[in-house]
């Protein structure tokens, strides 16, 4: 299958994935799974939706865009605990985003 063809699959269309895939290196196995499947130019392709690395994804709720502020203030040197992603996923479930809305 083709890079177009891949552009299809709800992997893309839906943008599930896209903060694993735009990860360059932590992204990299999971390219190399899709690449097994679709004929790619490399294993580190552009997005075809031209998102850019290190893009994270559209946020579903307050929680993704609180974690994203503090990543952003604190250049990322504040790694969340488990705390920390348990409130983000509880303010998400309290917040929700319309989908494909990103901040």
């Amino acid at each position: 299958m083709t890079m177009m063809e891949f552009t299809k699959t709800p992997h893309c269309q839906t943008e599930m994935h896209c903060g694993t895939c735009r990860n360059l290196e932590g992204g990299r196995a999971w390219r190399q799974g899709i690449a097994a499947h679709f004929s790619v130019p490399e294993v580190d392709w552009p997005c075809p939706k031209g998102h850019k690395w290190g893009w994270t994804g559209p946020s579903r709720g307050l929680g993704d865009t609180v974690a994203k502020v503090i990543k952003a203030v604190t250049f990322g040197h504040v790694k969340p605990c488990g705390g920390c992603k348990k409130r983000q996923a509880l303010l998400n479930r309290l917040v929700p985003y319309g989908a494909g809305k990103e901040t």
